[in-house]
């Protein structure tokens, strides 16, 4: 596991890394939004999308955002030809609507994809006990509310003493439709309504217009749920660095002591006397994060106020003629 996780800290340096971890949050995004139906799914995208890249190199937020965008945009291209696919491979199953309790058995349509002649056979077999049959039919394109439609009571009764109920749809408005079967009280008596499951059908539409109905709303569920989710994980990922920055920034002013007209200065910490470019306080060990540019640390060992002689680099005590500091190993001339 170290060993890879070094693999992946070495693949993040180089400069192809942020193209890799693009390409790997774009194909692990759209598997979770293909085959990971549970209610997190779009939490897991965004962090997907805006991490795996921002792990692999992708650490400015200005690209940071240029990506979120373009995963917007493309991400509900693949992802609505999958829905089509679902959609048409649907049939192949032959899912049948039936109540829990199997009063309600067999329910379907015919046919499931468009009809040439526009017209579509829904067929349901029902207790005795029911007084009719109600078929709630929703078109997913244009309805928020299922239509609720009246079956008629056929003839046709099964081995098992159940009867056939059908429903001539006549003239469906274009579009891609979910129903299912609920029976209903008989003569008065006050029996408890059973609904069978749901199914998808019939698809009175091409295979292109379902496509383009797949698309538009792929763009508004990713844009309005992935996309404002990563950009708010960006949003907060951007501020808690800027918000680090600042406290860096504040805590190295503070540890900067003031160096004095002849050289010397005191540390903020003990207050013992160090020499200017001196790294570390010979006396506490305290880091002063004077910045090199602006001093000129000595070559040698620096002679300290009892006469001793200090590392000019790890603040370790030393012989006066020593050549290396034993501390950090620094070469004197």
């Amino acid at each position: 596991m170290t060993g890879f996780k070094s693999t992946l800290d070495t693949i993040s340096k180089k400069k192809w890394g942020p193209i890799l971890g693009i390409i790997l949050a774009f194909i692990i995004g759209y598997l979770l939004l293909v085959y990971v139906h549970v209610c997190f799914t779009i939490i897991l995208v965004a962090l997907v999308a805006l991490y795996i890249p921002y792990y692999f190199g992708l650490k400015s937020f200005k690209w940071l955002a240029v990506w979120g965008i373009v995963f917007i945009l493309l991400m509900p291209i693949p992802y609505a030809a999958s829905q089509v696919d679902v959609a048409y491979d649907y049939e192949s199953h032959g899912y049948t609507a039936s109540s829990d309790d199997k009063t309600l058995v067999g329910g379907g349509v015919d046919p499931y994809t468009l009809s040439e002649n526009g017209s579509y056979t829904f067929y349901i077999e029902a207790d005795p006990k029911y007084g009719g049959v109600e078929l709630h039919l929703l078109n997913v394109y244009t309805d928020t509310k299922a239509s609720t439609l009246l079956m008629e009571r056929t003839d046709i009764t099964s081995e098992d003493g159940k009867i056939k109920y059908t429903y001539q749809a006549e003239n469906l408005k274009t579009g891609y439709y979910t129903f299912y079967f609920e029976g209903i009280y008989k003569d008065g008596v006050e029996l408890e309504n059973v609904k069978t499951g749901a199914l998808i059908g019939p698809i009175n539409d091409t295979e292109n217009g379902l496509y383009m109905q797949m698309l538009k709303s792929a763009y508004i569920s990713i844009a309005l749920y992935v996309g404002l989710l990563y950009f708010l994980l960006m949003f907060m990922m951007y501020s808690n660095r800027k918000n680090r920055e600042a406290f860096e920034r504040q805590r190295a002013a503070q540890s900067q002591p003031t160096v004095g007209a002849d050289g010397m200065f005191h540390c903020p910490k003990c207050n013992a006397e160090v020499i200017k470019g001196q790294k570390f306080c010979p006396q506490c060990g305290e880091n002063f994060a004077v910045d090199p540019r602006e001093v000129s640390i000595p070559s040698a060992p620096f002679k300290g106020a009892d006469d001793d002689y200090f590392c000019t680099e790890c603040g370790t005590k030393v012989d006066e003629n020593a050549t290396i500091c034993p501390g950090c190993g620094k070469r004197f001339e």
